[in-house]
Formats: structure tokens, C-alpha cells, sequence
């Protein structure tokens, strides 16, 4: 403890990992030797609780005065400037508020996890043995120390994959006991990496004097310091590493040389960046005349001194990145930087190749699939201010980035904007926060816009810009609806239907390349028995599993087809990722035959190849794209033409470029219909519209779309078929207002998650009458309606069961008090065993 009388000596912190209900501004006291390092936002490490044990902390605010008579000290700073500036401690406050997040968890979101300091707690053992006898030591704690003993020193997170999360408790009796000791061990955050170029201090002829020992020369003491110096007299300025590889030097004799005057040295800060841009190129951007209007509309919106949104809705082909790309360069001749976010890594190689192309070195691009490195250097380089662009999916919204004109959500209704891990974001609404603090402007950008984007553009709330043509004469593609019912009853099982397989042949004979979409990954999508119809479940998970193929499988021609099938692959839960081998015999009742239902991307690759041989395949779907940059090789690959057939799911549907694709197929186009949401005709009209929009990009070439399904009749297919977004907005529209479902009410899903069921109903029970008390006691001005509780869609996932219990209301700053509160005490009051987190407006129910 410390007393304080000099003025800011009070650091008041937000603790980095802290439980939601002891989120709150801790004071903390500086010391002297760290006053010229401590600033607000700035990451400390300071003790806590009652263990004092070493925690990360970020500085909120800096005061001359505490509440308290005496505070803890700050330990040390982790570096000589703030984590956070003032705009992104207020981004972070804003996520505490409208996500219900910690801050730790926020600045977490914000800034990369390089940044931080590592600190570990490490348990070592004591020379101190235990009497046995004694029998104070429960058998657990006696494990424990027996494998710290056997392992010291051992660390915390090592004890708790071993002995379980409630390690702590049978490592106090033996701290007590003095059997072990339990400490920090503390790795510096990251600062980047450097590069050492050496120059020579004196004159070429004073160099080369004293490399050959002239007399009156500086003397050197090895052959080594000699040849660095000739180096340098023939090549001037050189890195440590190009002269280490030319003469075999090492830093110790440039170091040397360096005390002798003779050379000098500096460090340059390198950034780690796997997208390499080309020098810009600044085309000519020649824009139609539906798109010159459309750019005048946008172009007079930003000019407005106040924060502004607006939706450029065109048609698949229409040009839209032609008329951002001309914003842009409109918003950086104000000298502010502009965001450009896109739903999926797999579009970020197109989105970089257009735009650094057009941009080069003023692109830095932001997204999950980067290592820790290469992401710090990119937020360094535009915390620095070295770029002003930004390319990146949804975390790239929180990018470093000063004076913002422009943030772009391109099809802004993809649900990746969303984020399903706290803090449970929505990049809309964090775009619109930072473009209401900087009076920036939001496009949302897209050919299917979500209905709540559409409505609110319809309604006044935002800038409606329309283009319905395509550019450049392309038109779209004739639309085929083939009844999949009359083929099955014609005897024909394979997925491909005979259409497709007529329009496949025809069009590689043409040259031409085709994409066919199916959104089911594997071979098959469940295995059941044929005796007692049960399909084979994951251990883990209440759902079947989906069996994946290592090779092919071959026709079902002999005897041994069964068994092939059955050791040609396993069977994998897309959920938790357990795998296992197709059992030889039922696990519910015993019986040894088994049948394998639906179909995945893997056998309809292997259709496709069977049943057209010029086909050559490209697959992409999460089981060929688990690599770092597989997504950019697999669509390259398309795109240069060695591939002919791009088969794949969401990722290949959206957001291409391809001119030489005329033919898209699609497989299982009603199967998303059925999903047990609200936003399932929505989604299912997206999607349709995206991927046949793939197809006659070109100017003169027809394109031509073949979508398989067992609904003909379904208005939202025959509305796809057409890209008539309006009247299918019309119809859901209604639907939507008739049942009071968004963007008529806001939904709100509370989960309590646990492993023991009993206490999971007890505490869903638990939660419901607390609710109910506090709308009858204290929020009685809160209108809604809650539905439950009642188990999850998918109950149990990873051993944990889930129950949820779902709220129509409105999210007001009252009901998120209301939240906070339930949150904060279930926390206090709930037992360990059993989580409850709260989604606003989640992506699916």
C-alpha cells in the first residue's frame, strides 16, 4: 500500500480478464520511476485481489485523488506509449454498453493480441516434504503434488487440462503447507521486428586505409572488420543480414567497428505483410451512365457536413466497385481514410488484388486467417498513419484508423458481420458509431440487401441509391428451374440432375467454366441404421454425424462396394470436430447395415468427374481451405483456367468476378428453406440471387443458371430466378410485420450453458423468476414478450447442454440496464458450473 500527494498519481484501470460482474474502474497508485511511462490508455500490470496476483490493466484515466485511503502500486508499464488513443477507449465503451462485453474483452476486440503482455502463472515445487500421516491433504492435492514434483515447474493452464478448472482449490492446502509456490512468469508484448542497416561513418579512402592497415589508419584487430569494410566501400549501405551472407560477419564486429567511429548503424522498423502491392496503377475509371448517377448521389452525400448512411442496391454485374472505387478516391482527396470490409477471407484476395492494384502501398488488409505478426505490423502501419486504406473482414472495422471518411460494408447482409463470440458485435453497428464520431459516412453495399438494411433505406433513415443494369451489355442469366421429384422418380439418384450434366458438357466444350454451389459439406450427410433407423451421433453432440471420404469410393458395382465405402472415409461432427471410423455394427440396437443419406461436395466432385471426364475440378469448402492462403490457390487456379468446375459452398456464391463463367449450377436450392428461422426465406433468396449472378458477367455472352430443387412451385426460388429483390421485400415484409419479427421488434436470446443438466433447469427457472421480478419491481416501463426457457436447437455441443430463453422487445438504453443488471448477478449468485450470455439480434434461433 502507498500514499500519494503529488498531482495524476492515481491510475484508474480496467482490469483485461475480469469476470463481466467485477468489470469496473480499479484505482491504482503510480510510482515515481514509472510516472514518464504511464498514460491513459496505456497497458500496465498491476497486482490484484487479495493474492495479489499480477494482472494485465489498461489505464482508463489518470487523477490527482482516490476514493480510497490506500491503493496498490502499478508494477510496471509495458511500454513507452498508450495502447489505446481516446477514440478507441470510447469504441470500447461503447461495446461494454451495446454488446454487454467486458472492457477487457472489448480492448481485446481492438487491438491485436501482440500488443499484450504474456503473463503465466507458473506452480513450482518446494524442497519441503509432506508427511502423509498427517492427513491433511486430500487425495486430489496429493495428486497434484506429486505431478508438480515430477513436472516443476508446471504451468497453471498445464494443472488445469490435467486435474480440471477448479485446480485452485487443491493448490491452496499445498501453498499453505508450503509444498509449492505459485509465481508470474511475464513475456514482454511484442514490438515488432527490425531491421539493422550498417553505412560506413568515415569516407570510402578512410575505409579502405584502414581495411589494408595504411599507416596513420585506424587499426582493426581481425581480417573480419577488414572485409566488412571493403563490403561496404563497394556497396554503400547494406543490412546486417546481406553483409553477414557476403563476408560472414556478425553483429559483434559491427559493433566494434562502430566504437571505432568507422561505421554506423540504424534500425528500421519492417512490417510483416503476406499481400505485396504492386506500385498504383491509376486506370481511368469509366463509368456508365446509370453509374455516374449513382456516384453524383453518393458523392453529394459524403459532401454533407454530418454523419450520413446509405445502401447502393444493384443488381448482380452492376458495377458497384467501380462506383466505391471512385469514392474513394473523392473521400482520400480530403486527405480521411476509408474502411473497406467484405463478409468472407475468401473475397479478400479479389478485394486486394482490385484495390491494391489501384491504391498499391496505401492498402493494408486485416483478417482473422493473418498470423499475430503479420496482423500487429498491419494495425502498427496504420496506427502509424503509413496507410489509409483498409481491406478486411468484420474485426477490420475497429482498424487504428485516423480522420475516417468512408466505411463500406460490401454485401452488408451476409450474417459473418456478426460476430458469435464476445463481445457479440455487429460491424453495422460499430461502422455506425465510428461514422457518427467522425461524421463519416456508411455505404452498405449489395445485390440482396438484408431486410432491416432495406427497410430502414426504404423509410427515409437511409440514402437509397439504385442501379438495375449490368455494366458493360451483359445481361443476366436465363434462369432454369428443374424439378428434382421427376428425376428421382425417373430413376435417377446421382445429385446431378440430367440438365446440368447436358449444360456442364456443353459448356467446357465451349472453354467455358462453370460453378456449381451446394451449402453441405462431405460425402454423405448422415449414416443410419437400416434396422432401427437410427443415424450414428457424436459422443460430444446431440447431432448425427457427416461422413467425409480420404479417397474415392468408386461404384457400387460388386460385393465389396460396402465394405470400400466404409473404410474409404470416418465419420466427423461439424461441430466439435470429434472423428471417429463407421462403426461395423449399430450403436443403439447391434444390426450390421447401415444407410448413407444426402450428399455432400465431396461426392458430387466425384460425380462430376465421373460423369463428364474434360471436367477438371476445383473444390472449395472448409475441408480443402483449412491453410493459409488456400482460398487465393484454389480461386487462382480457377481463374487462370486450370480449372474448368468450381464446386463449393457460401464461399464461391458471393462477390466473384469470374468472365469466363456462363453456366451456375445449383444443388439442393429449397434445402435452406426449412430451416427452423425467420430468416430462412431471406437467406435462401440472398444466397440464390448471389451464385446465379456468377453467370455472363461478360458482355455478350449469355450466362445460363440451373437450379435444382424439390419445391418448384416456391415463390422465393421463382423471385431469385428473376432477381425481382422488390417483390420478394414485399411479400417478407409483410410476413414480418404480421408476426412483430425485426425489423418491426428486436430479439434477444439469453443461454445458460452447463455439463450438469439438473442444475442447468434449475437455473433456467432461476433466471426466468428474476426477470420477471425485475419488470414488476423495477423495470416496470419495459414492454415485451419472452418466449420459454427451453433447450437449444442443437441441446448439447462438446458435453455442454444449453437452454435459452428468447425476448421480443425493443433495445433501448433502459433494457440494456435491464440486461447489465441480470447479468451482473446471475454472475454473483449462479454457481460456477453453469454460464449465461446474452445475444442481441444473434444470427440464428
Amino acid at each position: 500500500m502507498a500514499s500519494f500527494t503529488a498531482p495524476r498519481d492515481i491510475a484508474r484501470v480496467y482490469i483485461i480478464d475480469i469476470p463481466y460482474a467485477a468489470d469496473k474502474l480499479y484505482d491504482y497508485f503510480v510510482p515515481s520511476e514509472l510516472k514518464d511511462t504511464v498514460f491513459e490508455g496505456s497497458l500496465v500490470s498491476v497486482p490484484f485481489g487479495a493474492s495479489n496476483r499480477r494482472m494485465n490493466a489498461v489505464v482508463w484515466e489518470l487523477s490527482d485523488k482516490s476514493e480510497y485511503d490506500s491503493v496498490k502500486p502499478v508494477f510496471s508499464a509495458s511500454s513507452e506509449e498508450p495502447l489505446l488513443d481516446e477514440s478507441q477507449r470510447l469504441l470500447c465503451e461503447f461495446l461494454k454498453s451495446y454488446t454487454l462485453c467486458t472492457i477487457g474483452e472489448a480492448v481485446r476486440t481492438v487491438v491485436p493480441s501482440a500488443t499484450f503482455t504474456k503473463i503465466s502463472e507458473v506452480v513450482e515445487a518446494t524442497e519441503k516434504d509432506y508427511d502423509v500421516s498427517r492427513g491433511k491433504l486430500s487425495e486430489k492435492s496429493l495428486a497434484v503434488l506429486s505431478f508438480v514434483k515430477a513436472n516443476s515447474p508446471v504451468s497453471v493452464s498445464k494443472l488445469k487440462a490435467q486435474f480440471g478448472d477448479d485446480i485452485s482449490k487443491y493448490l491452496l492446502p499445498l501453498i499453505k503447507n508450503s509444498l509449492i509456490t505459485r509465481k508470474s512468469e511475464i513475456k514482454d508484448a511484442s514490438k515488432g521486428q527490425t531491421e539493422l542497416y550498417v553505412s560506413l561513418a568515415v569516407s570510402c579512402e578512410d575505409a579502405i586505409d584502414a581495411a589494408y592497415g595504411a599507416p596513420g589508419a585506424v587499426k582493426l584487430r581481425s581480417p573480419m572488420q577488414c572485409e566488412v569494410l571493403k563490403a561496404l566501400s563497394d556497396c554503400g549501405e547494406m543490412t546486417l543480414k546481406e553483409l553477414s551472407a557476403k563476408t560472414g560477419c556478425a553483429k559483434v564486429h559491427i559493433s566494434a567497428l562502430e566504437k571505432k567511429g568507422l561505421v554506423k548503424t540504424r534500425e528500421e522498423t519492417l512490417f510483416r505483410n503476406p499481400y505485396k502491392c504492386a506500385p498504383a496503377k491509376k486506370e481511368n475509371i469509366v463509368l456508365s451512365e446509370e453509374q455516374t448517377e449513382a456516384f453524383k448521389k453518393l458523392e453529394s452525400l459524403y459532401s454533407s457536413p454530418e454523419p450520413k448512411a446509405a445502401l447502393l442496391f444493384g443488381v448482380t454485374g452492376s458495377g458497384k466497385t467501380s462506383v466505391i472505387k471512385k469514392l474513394i478516391d473523392r473521400v482520400r482527396e480530403d486527405g480521411k481514410g476509408v474502411i473497406m470490409l467484405v463478409p468472407e477471407i475468401a473475397l479478400t484476395p479479389q478485394a486486394v488484388s482490385v484495390f491494391c492494384g489501384y491504391y498499391g502501398e496505401s492498402v493494408s488488409v486485416l483478417h482473422s486467417g493473418l498470423s499475430n505478426g503479420e496482423r500487429y505490423d498491419a494495425w502498427r502501419r496504420i496506427r502509424d498513419g503509413l496507410s489509409d486504406i483498409v481491406i478486411g473482414t468484420r474485426s477490420a472495422v475497429f482498424a487504428p484508423l485516423k480522420n475516417i471518411g468512408l466505411i463500406v460494408i460490401d454485401e452488408e447482409q451476409e450474417h459473418t458481420y456478426k460476430s458469435d463470440s464476445n463481445p457479440k458485435y455487429s460491424a453495422h453497428d460499430v461502422a455506425r458509431f465510428r461514422c457518427g464520431k467522425e461524421n463519416a459516412m456508411m455505404l452498405l453495399a449489395s445485390a440482396t440487401p438484408s431486410l432491416a438494411t432495406y427497410y430502414k433505406a426504404s423509410s427515409g433513415k437511409y440514402a437509397l441509391v439504385e442501379m438495375t443494369k449490368r455494366y458493360g451489355g451483359a445481361t443476366l442469366p436465363k434462369v432454369k428451374i428443374c424439378d428434382m421429384r421427376r428425376e428421382s422418380a425417373a430413376g435417377n439418384v446421382s445429385p446431378l440432375g440430367l440438365e446440368l450434366i447436358t449444360s456442364l458438357n456443353e459448356t467446357l466444350e465451349k472453354q467455358r467454366q462453370a460453378i456449381v454451389f451446394l451449402n453441405r459439406r462431405g460425402y454423405n450427410s448422415s449414416v443410419a441404421c437400416v434396422s432401427c433407423g437410427e443415424s450414428v451421433k457424436c459422443p460430444n453432440c446431440s447431432v448425427s454425424m457427416t461422413f467425409h471420404t480420404v479417397r474415392s469410393i468408386g461404384l457400387e458395382s460388386d460385393e465389396d462396394f460396402a465394405k470400400r465405402r466404409q473404410n474409404a472415409g470416418y465419420l466427423i461432427c461439424h461441430y466439435c470436430g470429434h472423428k471417429e471410423k463407421v462403426p461395423t455394427k449399430c450403436p443403439s440396437c447391434g444390426k450390421e447395415h447401415f444407410r448413407y443419406m444426402g450428399y455432400g461436395t465431396q461426392m458430387v466432385e466425384e460425380e462430376i468427374k465421373r460423369l463428364i471426364p474434360s471436367a477438371s475440378v476445383s473444390r472449395m469448402d472448409m475441408d480443402t481451405t483449412s491453410t493459409k492462403f488456400s482460398h487465393s490457390e484454389i480461386l487462382d487456379s480457377f481463374r487462370s483456367g486450370k480449372a474448368n468446375v468450381l464446386l463449393g459452398m457460401q464461399m464461391v456464391a458471393k462477390g466473384h468476378d469470374f468472365p469466363n463463367v456462363t453456366l451456375v449450377g445449383v444443388l439442393g436450392a429449397d434445402s435452406s428453406l426449412y430451416l427452423d428461422d425467420y430468416r430462412a426465406a431471406e437467406r435462401t433468396f440472398s444466397m440464390l440471387t448471389q451464385v446465379i449472378g456468377r453467370a455472363g458477367r461478360k458482355g455478350g455472352e449469355e450466362g445460363v443458371a440451373i437450379v435444382q430443387t424439390l419445391n418448384p412451385d416456391s415463390d422465393v426460388i421463382r423471385y431469385a430466378a428473376v432477381q425481382d429483390y422488390k417483390a420478394f421485400y414485399a411479400k417478407e415484409i409483410r410476413f414480418r410485420k404480421n408476426l412483430v419479427f425485426p425489423p418491426f421488434c428486436d430479439l434477444v436470446v439469453f443461454t445458460l450453458s452447463s455439463s450438469d443438466e439438473a442444475l442447468l433447469s434449475a437455473s433456467a427457472v432461476k433466471l426466468t423468476e428474476m426477470i420477471k421480478a425485475l419488470l414488476a419491481n423495477k423495470y416496470t416501463d419495459i414492454k415485451l414478450q419472452a418466449f420459454g426457457p427451453f433447450e437449444n436447437p442443437i441441446y448439447k455441443i462438446q458435453n455442454v447442454c444449453r437452454m435459452r430463453l428468447v425476448i421480443k422487445c425493443r433495445l433501448t438504453k433502459r433494457f440494456r440496464e435491464m440486461a447489465s443488471e441480470i447479468l451482473t448477478e446471475y454472475g454473483k449468485m449462479a454457481a460456477k458450473k453453469v454460464s449465461l450470455s446474452i445475444d442481441f439480434n444473434p444470427n440464428s434461433l
